[in-house]
């Protein structure tokens, strides 16, 4: 058994093999060696070469994914300080991310989502902001035939611009007929509560208030009374 130097202050010897060329601890001429940036972290050269390949792959992407899309302020600095031949040059200006103002609205409106309320307010709207509201006094016809389409679709398109279209309607392709697609709006509600409302509508007509209703129907059963009650204030059926 080889017996361990000691060392001259009395410990053992950091260097059994005798003290490494210029004085460098073993294995730093080694592409294996390890560095330690802290304590607690250490890593190989392999390993931080990989880590710096995989990032500078993630810049490379996230520059041309922006340049996709529309290159931030920083960009266009660069561009304008090199002025050499870019991205832009070749593919043209990215393309625009806000849509202009619409000029033709249809609002086809759908039955007991409380439309009515809606066109009040978009006739006011209207006399404030100066667009042309084009209402329809047909209720009860929703569904159309393909002439019936063609008419209204022509009769649509040559009212005034800006314009703002609303009927009871289902939708209405246009560009199916060689018109120019409208933007759509709409409003829909609660099916239980467009129930409801679609009940007391055809069983009292189209009248307002609770007292005229219970003045009409003297004999109304209680849970008839309720689901009226509930009608104006839908708490209870929380």
């Amino acid at each position: 058994m080889k017996k361990q130097q000691q060392h001259p202050g009395g410990g053992a010897d950091p260097w059994p093999h005798g003290a490494p060329l210029g004085g460098a601890p073993p294995g730093l001429g080694s592409w294996k060696r390890r560095v330690s940036l802290l304590p607690f972290l250490r890593f190989s050269l392999r390993d931080y070469g990989f880590c710096m390949a995989t990032l500078l792959v993630f810049c490379l992407g996230s520059l041309f994914y922006q340049l996709s899309g529309g290159p931030p302020r920083f960009l266009l600095d660069l561009r304008q300080y090199l002025g050499n031949s870019t991205y832009l040059d070749d593919h043209g200006p990215p393309p625009s991310k806000v849509l202009p103002f619409p000029s033709q609205v249809v609002y086809n409106r759908v039955g007991k989502c409380g439309s009515r309320t809606v066109v009040l307010l978009l006739r006011i709207l209207s006399e404030k902001h100066g667009f042309n509201l084009v209402t329809s006094d047909i209720h009860n016809k929703t569904r159309l035939t393909k002439n019936e389409q063609m008419e209204l679709i022509k009769n649509i398109s040559t009212a005034e611009q800006p314009y703002l279209f609303t009927r009871h309607v289902h939708f209405l392709n246009f560009s199916r007929f060689g018109g120019d697609q409208p933007v759509y709006i709409n409003i829909i509600r609660d099916p239980v509560n467009r129930f409801l409302s679609n009940y007391f509508f055809r069983r009292f007509g189209d009248w307002r208030g609770e007292q005229n209703h219970m003045i009409r129907t003297p004999s109304m059963r209680q849970e008839e009374r309720y689901l009226l009650r509930t009608r104006s204030d839908p708490s209870p059926l929380a």
